[in-house]
């Protein structure tokens, strides 16, 4: 058998080991670096969040009202039971914004500061018609979103990334609705308020919304072209309404 050891050139082990220390000596600047550059990112991102946050308060605190046991005691009662039952130790704040024609609500994170804004038109159009149990379903998931740590930021840079693969962040986001929809309707404990409460989201009209006809609405998904709709689907970052009560009728 040829011995090749006996053959290799006396620089080249020379080289080798010169080369090796090289090596690992590079490959240590890269690490520190590349944890280095990390660190700092991290700290901008984080100092960006709380300027972010502190200007965010500044205006809530200014231009809203902020619901808590002095101030609208009945929503922070259904707030502080669901809370309870999420597990959420410390509860998001919760506030009543003017929503100047628009019914939603949101639910916002920053840093370790949560929050729950809910559109004046969106509370007035369940409160004047005395549809409390909708009301507590649009709470309810909201507070969800928190529970199931949809917008924890670590989660959310962890995934970060996936985002530039096509439709999956919008698929990720849509399926944290249904998420939070089932969470939601569990907590209301109330099917039919649960189901007119999204579907009021839709309609938006405090006139018509305690008239709609579920299952009619329902319906109107057979109605939709299979190739536009699923179009419509993989581009929206929540599912179409008449999907979610689809999902939600399957609880009953």
């Amino acid at each position: 058998m040829l011995n090749i050891r006996s053959l290799k050139h006396e620089k080249e082990s020379l080289y080798l080991t010169i080369s090796a220390i090289v090596g690992v000596l590079l490959w240590i600047i890269i690490i520190i670096v590349s944890i280095g550059t990390i660190f700092i990112y991290g700290i901008i991102m984080a100092f960006g969040l709380w300027i972010t946050q502190q200007y965010f308060k500044a205006v809530i605190y200014g231009n809203s009202v902020k619901v808590s046991e002095s101030q609208y005691q009945e929503i922070n009662g259904i707030i502080v039971d669901y809370c309870k039952e999420l597990g959420l130790i410390i509860a998001p704040d919760v506030f009543i914004v003017n929503g100047q024609g628009t019914v939603n609500a949101v639910a916002v994170k920053f840093l370790s500061k949560k929050y729950v804004i809910l559109y004046s038109d969106l509370v007035d159009l369940m409160l004047k018609r005395k549809e409390i149990n909708e009301l507590k379903m649009i709470i309810a998931h909201e507070l969800a979103h928190h529970a199931a740590g949809h917008i924890n930021i670590g989660k959310n840079l962890l995934i970060g990334p996936a985002t530039f693969i096509p439709f999956l962040g919008p698929a990720y986001s849509r399926a944290c609705e249904l998420t939070a929809d089932r969470i939601a309707h569990k907590l209301t404990n109330d099917h039919e308020a649960s189901m007119r409460a999204l579907i009021s989201l839709a309609n938006g009209s405090e006139s018509l919304a305690s008239s709609i006809n579920i299952e009619s609405f329902k319906n109107q998904e057979a109605q939709i072209p299979p190739f536009f709709g699923f179009l419509h689907e993989i581009f929206g970052t929540h599912p179409r309404m008449t999907k979610r009560i689809i999902e939600l009728e399957k609880l009953n």
